[in-house]
């Protein structure tokens, strides 16, 4: 006959058995509580050293630029404080936002054989994965939007990969305005297009 760990315990052991646990479940779940209880202090001395973001208000609600922030470490720390930077240095310059928009997360994938021959069927897999924010800008004109990513383009931190759309919006006509513009540089004349045929020969000649 077999004898398991439960026939070689005893009522007593039983007993101490459930109370460790019991008392172990006791302390885990106090020990969460007081980590909750030291994030929530640390949050509340960050708020009260750093204000809160206020954005300015829209005017016409046109949106005119975005700006969107990747970091690939996995601690997001680097990335949501240059995030929370940019709202706040657009804030100083009187430009809405939209806020800081949390995108999905990019994961990629690799696999690869450790090894040729008797070792190819053990493989190895590398994944990565890129985190993401987005600040949507609103209501300023271009001169200012430029000065705001250069400014962040100076203060950038390592480790945080930044990429800006910008929206120009140009009057009617601006197109034919251009064309005409351009039109009126190139030199069309006969002596003009006799002085270019003539370099063109000379270049080949002197092939």
């Amino acid at each position: 006959m077999a004898w398991g760990p439960s026939r070689l315990m005893s009522p007593s052991s039983n007993v101490l058995a459930r109370a460790f646990s019991t008392s172990a479940r006791a302390y885990k779940a106090q020990g969460k509580r007081a980590t909750q209880i030291a994030q929530q202090s640390g949050a509340d001395h960050v708020a009260a050293y750093v204000p809160a973001l206020a954005s300015p208000p829209l005017t016409h609600g046109v949106h005119v630029a975005t700006l969107q922030l990747t970091s690939n470490n996995a601690k997001t720390f680097e990335l949501d404080f240059f995030a929370d930077f940019a709202m706040r240095a657009a804030h100083a310059l009187q430009i809405p936002t939209g806020g800081i928009a949390m995108l999905p997360i990019r994961t990629t994938l690799w696999t690869v054989p450790r090894g040729p021959f008797v070792h190819k069927k053990s493989q190895e897999n590398f994944w990565r994965r890129v985190h993401r924010r987005s600040i949507k800008v609103y209501d300023a004109s271009d001169i200012t939007v430029d000065r705001w990513l250069h400014f962040l383009r100076a203060h950038e931190m390592p480790g945080v990969a930044s990429k800006a759309q910008l929206f120009r919006r140009y009057p009617l006509g601006i197109g034919q305005h251009m064309q005409t513009a351009a039109v009126a540089e190139v030199d069309t004349s006969a002596e003009a297009v006799r002085a270019m045929a003539e370099d063109i020969l000379r270049m080949h000649a002197s092939e």
